[in-house]
């Protein structure tokens, strides 16, 4: 008896790395389900196309990325064949849609907190180039926490439709206008590429005299520009993908319904490290911390290393990398945390002691905290 069948449709960038992401979490649901997976790139005119790839592959369910729409493709063209729509930028829930989409809200919390560990005297956000919706969204959420933090928050604002020679002309002025050590929310990783070169253009150091982060959290920026120094919250693209397949499986139960999915977590690189003064010791204790906090190592344990106060290793440690030195030793256990949940044949129950962690429950409270989610679940969702 041959697989039931299921098409993605997506546009000619389908194997960017969004894409990619997003179908291998597609592809973990379906092989459990034992579903034939087919990627479809429909050409113009796109409801012929599509309706031919139907009638020819006759699929028992369809996931349309974001990059086709609902309006390119609205839900009435598939008729009775489940459909769902993979949102990955837009908080979108609209008609009849069942859709995957982003927590933007989310993304600018995640933002936020990593910004705010440096204590900066003011914000800024810089809105993306296209100004669609998710860019309100996310700048909009951010400067509510600004405002209950009792913070100034500068806006960047776009301009539709204007070249990029003209808005990089106008960011400039906005950048440098920045007081002394302010921190900037970009909307996406691109957007960051642009603020850190306007930067170094008009002579602010990051991250020593500003600090930056944008979203999605790449190898490379779409277009092609160097995000190997700038800190990013990486979007959790992979499960937006699973959870994709899972509502299509939900219309056998007769309760489709749409989802969120938000931050995998934050990448944290050289442009959120602070201002403080680069005492020697606080980079060695990172490469200590890189090396021992899954031995149970305590922020007590690291200062008491250092020929000063605990107070002031501490205070220096948080200027110069824009966070304690708790958040440090936890970042660095939650990423080998999720790397030994990537693996079946690792006991849950075992990962607390071998990541650093003194009971078992410490961890999976903090890790539902981090993530929004169990361990369990994140490893149904990536586990190989």
């Amino acid at each position: 008896m041959p697989a039931e069948r299921i098409l993605v449709f997506n546009s000619v960038d389908a194997f960017s790395e969004n894409a990619n992401r997003a179908g291998n979490g597609i592809m973990r649901y379906a092989r459990s389900r034992g579903w034939e997976v087919l990627s479809v790139q429909p050409s113009a005119p796109w409801r012929e196309s599509v309706r031919s790839a139907l009638a020819r592959l006759r699929p028992v369910g369809c996931i349309v990325f974001d990059n086709l729409g609902g309006s390119t493709l609205p839900p009435h063209l598939f008729g009775s064949i489940p459909t769902v729509y993979l949102d990955t930028l837009e908080n979108g829930r609209s008609g009849r849609k069942v859709s995957v989409y982003c927590d933007n809200a989310a993304v600018a919390r995640a933002a936020f907190r990593e910004l705010s560990a440096s204590l900066p005297p003011c914000y800024a956000v810089v809105p993306s180039v296209s100004l669609r919706p998710w860019n309100a969204s996310r700048i909009r959420v951010f400067r509510s926490l600004c405002a209950e933090s009792g913070v100034q928050c500068r806006v960047f604002h776009g301009r539709r439709g204007e070249a990029r020679a003209s808005r990089l002309a106008r960011l400039a002025p906005f950048v440098a206008s920045l007081p002394q050590h302010s921190a900037i929310f970009a909307a996406n990783d691109n957007t960051a590429c642009d603020v850190a070169g306007v930067a170094s253009a008009v002579g602010r150091a990051i991250p020593r005299e500003l600090t930056l982060i944008g979203v999605d959290g790449g190898d490379t920026a779409s277009d092609g520009g160097d995000i190997s120094r700038i800190s990013s919250v990486k979007l959790d693209i992979e499960q937006a993908g699973f959870m994709a397949a899972k509502a299509l499986a939900s219309f056998g139960c007769g309760s489709p319904s749409s989802a969120s999915f938000g931050p995998l977590l934050v990448l944290r690189r050289e442009s959120t490290r602070g201002f403080g003064r680069r005492e020697p010791f606080v980079l060695a204790a990172v490469e200590i911390i890189r090396r021992e906090a899954c031995n149970g190592l305590t922020a007590r344990e690291l200062a008491a290393r250092f020929p000063v106060s605990r107070n002031l290793f501490e205070r220096r440690f948080r200027e110069a990398m824009g966070h304690s030195v708790l958040d440090e030793i936890l970042h660095v256990r939650l990423e080998q945390v999720q790397a030994l949940l990537a693996r079946r044949d690792m006991a849950i129950g075992a990962i607390a002691g071998l990541c650093g962690f003194n009971c078992e429950y410490a961890l999976r409270k903090l890790f539902q905290a981090r993530f929004g989610m169990s361990m369990q679940e994140w490893r149904r969702i990536r586990a190989f």
